[in-house]
């Protein structure tokens, strides 16, 4: 088969940010079928670093600015022009939109359905654009692949009738991501928190990741207990979280906030492994790939009550109600006085099965 691929959202792909899942999936579906051609269409040149193998070749079909009617062009112009020269027998929406105007057969591949929610951080204008299309797209795809059963239990209600074309394919995550012996953990310990223990959170500054809520209950443990643990916030500054990177400035205890922007894999690897717990903030993404990363690192995780954290996490991860700030301090409090729970969590951990079945994304 000759296939084509929106790549364009591989650019924003980041360890922390993402989890690179798009880049890992599309990585592996390339690897494991050097039967199939692919043809990966890009809005920019993308960078050096991304190598694919022979059965790969890349187009670049530029986008002059970010407005979203120069996007709509894009797709519905400027790439279904390519995917009617190129002939392709199958089209891959890895950013979660196809063409609509397209007559290549589409699969389409959805990450998050925040917009459903009300997730903070999505403008009233692109919630409504989303809403508006996301529907479209899922009707016209041929077939609808979710990362996680809580998004595909969103997809449902909002779109029923998808049922005879969705399936569920667990991402896997990075092989970097293992328990330490001690150590090891000493020595991130050491280089990244002054050898003291600290909280690991892992995703963009971005209200989304309700980082607010988290720095103040974190503040309730600072002057509880008068620890010298500290945060970790590992991920992308976004022009959205500028005010929570501002308040840093003039928070309490903001010399034990530890700010890691641009972390490689086998660094935030090391970084999940080596704290004594993750703190989990989202509530509405579709699935939570920073817990399955502590899990396969044997790391316990305080998570805010979500579908995506549960099912990630099950037994081993300490919820805290999302209504309650005091909550969610009084967990983070109690497992770092309570040891013997922080074991329990972790006697709880099962490590998922990434045996992943790549060919979800291209057969019928």
């Amino acid at each position: 088969m000759r296939i084509g691929v929106n790549a364009s959202c591989l650019l924003q792909d980041k360890p922390a940010d993402t989890g690179n899942i798009v880049r890992e999936l599309l990585s592996g579906l390339c690897r494991q079928h050097p039967e199939h051609s692919f043809i990966l269409f890009f809005d920019q040149t993308p960078p050096a670093d991304l190598q694919w193998p022979a059965n790969v070749t890349t187009e670049v079909i530029p986008v002059k600015g970010p407005q979203e009617w120069r996007r709509y062009i894009w797709l519905e112009w400027k790439l279904v022009a390519a995917l009617k020269k190129h002939h392709l027998d199958l089209f891959l929406g890895l950013d979660g939109r196809i063409p609509l105007r397209s007559k290549t057969p589409a699969h389409l591949l959805i990450t998050d359905m925040g917009f459903l929610h009300g997730a903070a951080g999505i403008t009233v204008a692109e919630q409504r654009f989303l809403q508006k299309n996301v529907i479209k797209y899922i009707h016209q795809a041929k077939k609808v692949i979710v990362l996680s059963a809580s998004l595909k239990t969103d997809v449902l209600q909002y779109a029923p009738e998808a049922a005879g074309k969705i399936e569920v394919l667990k991402p896997a995550v990075d092989a970097s991501y293992r328990p330490l012996e001690w150590e090891e953990r000493e020595e991130v310990k050491e280089t990244y928190a002054g050898r003291v223990e600290y909280f690991a959170v892992v995703g963009r500054i971005h209200p989304r990741n309700n980082l607010m809520p988290l720095l103040k209950a974190f503040s309730a443990l600072k002057r509880r207990l008068h620890s010298n643990m500290k945060l970790l916030l590992i991920g992308s500054s976004t022009a959205a979280g500028q005010e929570i990177t501002d308040g840093l400035a003039s928070y309490k205890y903001r010399n034990d906030v530890v700010l890691l922007p641009d972390t490689d894999q086998e660094t935030l690897a090391k970084i999940v492994a080596g704290a004594y717990a993750l703190v989990y903030m989202p509530r509405f993404d579709g699935v939570a790939m920073p817990v399955y990363a502590a899990m396969q690192s044997e790391v316990p995780v305080i998570a805010l009550e979500g579908r995506a954290a549960r099912e990630a996490g099950g037994e081993a991860v300490l919820f805290a109600d999302p209504e309650s700030l005091e909550d969610l301090a009084d967990k983070m409090c109690l497992l770092y006085k309570d040891e013997q729970l922080r074991s329990r969590l972790l006697a709880n951990i099962k490590k998922a099965d990434w045996s992943v079945a790549f060919e979800a994304l291209i057969t019928d």
